[in-house]
């Protein structure tokens, strides 16, 4: 190869790139702007930010392939925080109330995992949306009980009614994880109603 073609190549191997880019950023921007329009309480920027940090090493260019982003990174997120939830477990457990608290959220956390995996698979082989929309909900919901548990009250009876809130100690990784299955279900919502609106007569 000389040294014109070795040019050539170059160019539009950036140019390729360059428009793939730009086609991500406004599919992103697009899709973020539409599920903020649509919820009060949507985080746009986070939104965002999470779609710009793909763990799928082609950059995304559809909704269809949009959408495995913030799924696979709530899986993530979910197999990580069992690891942390574990780690809390052998090095901070008290017998306590904390304790009891960090069991269930393990227990919730690894029922999520299994959720987002299942979900991946049906996206990527079924399309099937509606059992989609069920296992990524169902990882939200995971994610709320888990911090619900460390707002009860320690105490004596079965009630609680003691004198201290416990903090949790994975509040970060629960706002995560139920931040990133609205994003994902807003994006399942928009592809579910392209795909209503096609077979529509």
């Amino acid at each position: 190869m000389n040294l014109s073609q070795l040019f050539i190549t170059i160019f539009f191997s950036f140019f390729l790139v360059s428009h793939v880019n730009s086609t991500t950023d406004m599919i992103i921007e697009q899709t973020c702007k539409s599920c903020a329009a649509k919820s009060k309480i949507f985080d746009y920027n986070f939104c965002v930010s999470s779609l710009n940090n793909s763990p799928i090493s082609l950059p995304p260019t559809n909704l269809s392939s949009l959408a495995l982003v913030p799924m696979l990174q709530a899986l993530d997120n979910a197999t990580e925080t069992s690891s942390t939830i574990q780690q809390l477990l052998i090095t901070d457990d008290d017998g306590g109330f904390r304790g009891s608290c960090l069991r269930d959220c393990l227990e919730l956390y690894e029922d999520a995992a299994d959720r987002l995996e299942g979900a991946v698979r049906v996206f990527v082989t079924r399309k099937e949306l509606g059992t989609v929309n069920v296992m990524v909900s169902a990882a939200m919901e995971s994610a709320v009980t888990c911090e619900e548990g460390f707002g009860e009250r320690d105490g004596d009876g079965d009630d609680g009614g003691g004198e201290m809130t416990w903090t949790s100690p994975i509040g970060g990784e629960n706002y995560k994880l139920f931040k990133l299955g609205e994003v994902a279900l807003c994006i399942i919502n928009m592809i579910s109603s392209s795909v209503t609106s096609l077979s529509s007569p």
